[in-house]
């Protein structure tokens, strides 16, 4: 009888070369088993794979040899699977559950070398469902235990070693730096300091041929991706949380890192179609206050209130009544800006600024995130703070947290004034040199909403009329 041997090693045993366990040795087992009973190993399967499933985990961790085993069975291929032990091929019921149907199906055996184990008896059926239940039961603990361990390691700020790529900016051990992609990585934190706009950085590393994360072209999501996280400031994360300073190299101080952070904060989300336009996402329809949408194309381009399509977030759809051309509207609005900010209102902003006031805030917020992660590692790692003490100490803390971050969020998205000239020609000029991206910045510091009111007379040209900045929509 034709029959395939499985094998499995678990990623946790994979470097342990003299584990009895070892797939080699137990298809040797399995192929001696094989001669006792006459019968002929034709195929052999290997999975080396997670022996445990994580917590919350709803399906067991896919094994492609076990289902390629099961499909050789289906194609008669084979007549039976050969395991060294029950745990080697399955560990939750739903994958013995799935076997021992398709074997039944096909009047196949499943056999194994160390456990007497007769699936074609009621008892043996019984005898393997209790295995099955002890070998999930072991499968769970090791998953809890791990678990656990992956938690300590990451709020000791040791590196995560799973995954199938590594991070970029850092070599094979997780922790040295690469020094040509963490380059790559300060030059686009430059670019986009300095007021490039996302695509014209993605453009430039795409024409300079500079391999992109995991490999094809770069992209606003790729480079989104890539300059947000935490690790590049050395902030280790586990479970989309910061829990401790890391034990590798930061390429990004703290503050560029945050910088960038608030930058991408301000822009379009990068599933979004890149916009031409200064005040998409703030023009508003006077009539039913539904955001107007840009229709059209170039020159002929709108700010119109829709009448059909429903948005997110958008109960009801607007009033179709509201129409002006894009362009005018986005010159007037952005001549109106201008003026405001060569008035004395930009000298008040300069004051409230206060760049040493800022900086102890930053400060300040800096010392009570490593506070936190002493906390944690106190009461996680060292056990010292009790749960109690521990919850309130942690509530303090992100509460001053998320105060600090709230004011430097607020003064952040209008830093970007504070260096603009004071004359009005030489604003003029840096408007002028600025991009669409940087334009918008700009203007979302200064306006909250801009306001488009009905035509009330025909004729060419737009009706300054109707362009409304109310007093409130002014943040300052």
């Amino acid at each position: 009888m034709d029959v395939g041997a499985y094998g499995r090693l678990s990623t946790l045993k994979r470097t342990e070369d003299l584990t009895e366990l070892a797939v080699d040795r137990q298809h040797e087992r399995s192929v001696d088993y094989c001669k006792v009973r006459g019968w002929n190993p034709v195929r052999f399967y290997t999975d080396i794979d997670p022996a445990y499933r994580k917590p919350g985990q709803r399906k067991a961790p896919r094994r492609n040899d076990f289902e390629r085993s099961l499909a050789d069975i289906e194609a008669g291929v084979i007549r039976g699977i050969v395991f060294f032990k029950l745990d080697r091929f399955v560990r939750d019921h739903g994958d013995f559950e799935r076997a021992l149907a398709v074997c039944e199906a096909h009047k196949a055996v499943l056999a194994s070398v160390t456990e007497p184990l007769n699936t074609s008896t009621p008892m043996g059926e019984a005898v393997a469902r209790l295995l099955v239940t002890f070998a999930r039961l072991e499968s769970q603990t090791i998953g809890l235990r791990v678990s656990r361990q992956a938690e300590q390691q990451a709020r000791m700020g040791q590196p995560w070693r799973g995954g199938r790529h590594l991070p970029y900016g850092y070599e094979a051990d997780r922790v040295t730096v690469d020094n040509a992609e963490a380059a790559v990585i300060n030059e686009i934190a430059d670019r986009l300091l300095t007021g490039h706009s996302e695509g014209a950085v993605v453009g430039w590393l795409n024409e300079q041929a500079v391999p992109a994360p995991q490999g094809g072209r770069w992209s606003r999501a790729k480079l989104r991706s890539l300059m947000t996280k935490p690790r590049l400031a050395g902030m280790r994360v586990h479970r989309g949380e910061v829990v401790a300073p890391a034990v590798w190299p930061a390429i990004l101080d703290r503050e560029r890192f945050e910088r960038l952070g608030r930058l991408f904060g301000q822009r379009a989300s990068p599933g979004r179609p890149a916009t031409r336009w200064l005040l998409s996402g703030i023009v508003f329809c006077a009539l039913c206050d539904s955001p107007l949408e840009v229709r059209g194309h170039q020159a002929g381009s709108r700010y119109r209130c829709d009448a059909y399509s429903q948005r997110a977030g958008r109960e009801e759809p607007g009033c179709g009544k509201v129409a002006v051309m894009a362009e005018p509207v986005d010159l007037l609005v952005a001549e109106r800006v201008l003026d405001r900010l060569a008035g004395p209102w930009l000298q008040r902003l300069r004051r409230q600024l206060d760049t040493a006031e800022l900086r102890g805030v930053a400060e300040q917020r800096e010392a009570d995130r490593q506070a936190l992660v002493e906390a944690a590692r106190e009461r996680f790692v060292t056990r010292m703070l009790a749960p109690r003490a521990y919850l309130k100490v942690k509530g303090e803390l992100e509460q001053r947290i998320a105060e600090a971050d709230r004011r430097l969020n607020q003064d952040g998205s209008m830093a970007v004034l504070a260096g603009l000239p004071r004359l009005r020609a030489d604003l003029d000029r840096a408007w002028e040199a600025a991009d669409i991206e940087q334009r918008r910045e700009i203007v979302r510091a200064v306006l909250r909403y801009v306001v488009i009111r009905p035509a009330s007379r025909r004729g060419a040209g737009l009706d300054p009329d109707r362009v409304e900045i109310p007093a409130g929509a002014w943040k300052v």
